[in-house]
């Protein structure tokens, strides 16, 4: 099993290792050079004694300014589901009639979670503010998990570039469902990685993700990887404490999330609906993902063929069996999509949409996302002979299961906001590399030297005694 994870790491190291030949603007790089040496020297000279509270402070303002100057337009599935929670406070329920609550129900999570705070604050600035707050976490999150897989300095400079990461900063200011299960996925694995496997670990982390996927229905990859993550490390000494903590966690997620649809479906929202919700949607994940004319996202041809036949399966093995050749070439062109390239339709109300600086700002973030990429890549590249950390690898199965899965279903460069938050969790790895590297070239004075790690702490050294040389009077 450890040559098979070993492989495993080289296979996944090579497929990031193709996205750098398609990076878009690679020159942009180079913008991020002031970031990188505030993070560095910052690193260096700002000793904080509290950082948890310091970075929360730090992450909340940032947010909070960013929800006030950027005017961000709601569009799209967004405004759908804004008007859906205000005619849901109104009593209107109309909206579940609509093509798209008939067609994706399980939005409905958001729209109650909006629906709530509107009916206690009528302004949809409660839902930025609340916004502000939820990504706050998400930044404070990846900081504690970071500092279980890498060292204490290495956390922070990781926590503090996401912080400073273009494009969440942005989302800040879009009411889309993605902000809740990101943190409560995080929260699932910070859990995983810090807490004893037993069986209260197994029913905290299963109903964090039963909750997530309330919201938005991605914690199942979560679930997978989990599975995997279990499988590479059974063995005969521990084969039933691992099955027994897997089968609590797969029955109690699967019984959470069948009960909140149970719920939803003997509600009035659903005694609303003169017709049955849900028509199928996974398949339609896969069919509209498979398309190679429009790299796998979505588009209007393939909703008029899908949603208007009683015949999905037909449509997805027809799909697969006519472009199975084209597979290939479609899944590099959708994995570089949705790494790679930083197209998130920005959409600002204000004079800023159309301004010299606003297209510096995306140009910055386009290299801090080549520059992600390039780290990744070397935090990617396997130990050559001593055995890596089970929290990395999980984290690395984590990553290695969302690339695989959304080689197959819809991508939109929007759903990277999940995804690059796997890749901020392994850079600390490519950093304490290239610091290493740093230190061999030009050594520092022995009192400097990055001081040994163990899970996340740096070890103690006991300070040597000085030996006492007795003079021959005291003798």
């Amino acid at each position: 099993m450890k040559k098979l994870i070993k492989i495993a790491e080289y296979i996944l190291f090579l497929m990031f290792l193709i996205l750098v030949f398609f990076e878009k603007q690679k020159l942009t790089i180079f913008l991020t050079i002031p970031v990188i040496l505030l993070l560095y020297f910052g690193s260096k000279k700002i000793k904080v004694k509290n950082f948890s509270l310091f970075l929360l402070i730090i992450a909340f303002l940032i947010r909070f300014i960013s929800i006030i100057v950027l005017k961000v337009e709601v569009v799209d599935d967004f405004k759908t589901m804004l008007n859906a929670s205000i005619s849901l406070i109104e009593g209107d329920l109309s909206f579940m009639n609509g093509f798209y609550f008939q067609t994706y129900p399980f939005q409905l999570g958001l729209v109650l979670y909006q629906a709530l705070l509107l009916k206690i604050v009528s302004n949809t600035s409660i839902l930025l503010f609340m916004n502000s707050v939820i990504t706050t976490l998400c930044v404070w999150m990846i900081y504690l998990i970071s500092r279980n897989l890498v060292q204490e300095k290495t956390a922070r400079v990781i926590s503090f570039a996401y912080l400073f990461y273009g494009y969440p900063i942005y989302l800040n200011s879009v009411f889309t469902n993605q902000h809740i299960p990101l943190l409560l996925t995080l929260l699932g694995i910070y859990i995983l990685i810090t807490k004893e496997e037993n069986w209260k670990t197994a029913l905290k982390v299963a109903t964090l993700l039963a909750f997530a996927n309330f919201f938005r229905t991605e914690s199942i990859v979560i679930v997978f990887g989990i599975i995997i993550y279990n499988i590479c490390y059974i063995r005969k000494e521990n084969w039933k404490r691992k099955l027994s903590h897997l089968g609590i966690l797969l029955c109690t997620y699967l019984a959470l999330t069948t009960l909140t649809t149970q719920i939803i479906t003997h509600s009035p929202l659903y005694k609303a609906s003169k017709e049955s919700l849900d028509k199928n949607v996974t398949l339609w994940k896969f069919y509209c993902g498979l398309n190679d004319e429009h790299n796998g996202r979505y588009n209007d041809e393939d909703v008029q063929n899908y949603f208007s036949t009683d015949k999905e399966k037909d449509l997805v093995l027809s799909r697969i069996k006519t472009d199975y050749k084209k597979f290939p070439v479609l899944f590099l062109k959708k994995e570089v999509i949705l790494w790679t390239q930083t197209n998130y339709d920005l959409r600002l109300t204000n004079e800023w949409a159309d301004s010299t600086f606003f297209k510096w700002i995306q140009f910055y973030n386009q290299g801090y996302l080549n520059l992600l990429i390039v780290l990744l890549i070397i935090s990617l590249f396997p130990k050559r002979k001593e055995e890596e950390d089970p929290k990395i690898i999980f984290v690395k199965i984590l990553l290695a299961t969302y690339f695989g899965i959304y080689m197959f279903i819809e991508i939109s460069p929007r759903y990277a906001y999940n995804l690059h938050m796997f890749c901020f969790l392994i850079l600390g790895m490519g950093l304490e590399r290239i610091i290493l590297s740093k230190n061999r070239f030009f050594p520092k004075k022995e009192e400097e030297k990055i001081v040994e790690y163990q899970w996340g702490k740096p070890k103690k050294k006991k300070p040597k005694k000085k030996k006492i040389k007795k003079n021959k009077k005291q003798k």
